[in-house]
């Protein structure tokens, strides 16, 4: 009798587990599961140079840039988002951003439903600003000339 109610038991996790995953796919678009996709080690560096820290004179620091492989595939031969073309959904951009030679926080940009979800978090969970919040600003400095897609990289790069 025991072993059938401990067999009872842990179906009955097994299934909230995955009802839940299931009823809410919206989890995967929160701070911490983005977190998570930023440290993806099987992202691209811009321009296949892992070595390369840019300046950041677009407001972040210094920064090494990663694509994941959705995005990698919109690229060109030069590594850039030609002139006019979109980054499909999917699409994930992560700025390694810098404190010296300490990675201090990922700036991120997650294409979702023809949109692009922002935010920055440190590696320590931290979140510096959510996905849940207007990404009014964002956009606002995104937006300027020379941008591919609200991506600047391609700009000063």
């Amino acid at each position: 009798m025991r072993y059938v109610l401990i067999l009872s038991l842990c179906g009955a996790v097994v299934t909230s587990c995955t009802k839940d995953m299931g009823i809410n796919p919206a989890l995967a678009y929160n701070d911490l599961a983005l977190l998570d996709s930023c440290q993806n080690p099987n992202h691209v560096y811009y321009q296949n140079n892992q070595s390369t820290i840019l300046p950041g004179n677009t407001g972040h620091g210094t920064f090494k840039l990663r694509f994941n492989s959705v995005a990698k595939n919109a690229l060109s031969a030069d590594g850039k988002l030609a002139n006019g073309k979109a980054f499909p959904n999917g699409s994930m951009i992560v700025k390694d951003v810098y404190k010296g030679s300490q990675l201090n926080l990922y700036a991120y940009m997650y294409k979702k439903n023809g949109t692009w979800l922002w935010g920055e978090i440190k590696p320590t969970k931290e979140i510096i600003f959510s996905v849940n919040k207007n990404s009014g600003p964002c956009v606002s400095c995104h937006s300027q000339s020379g941008n591919r897609d609200l991506a600047l990289t391609f700009k000063y790069y």
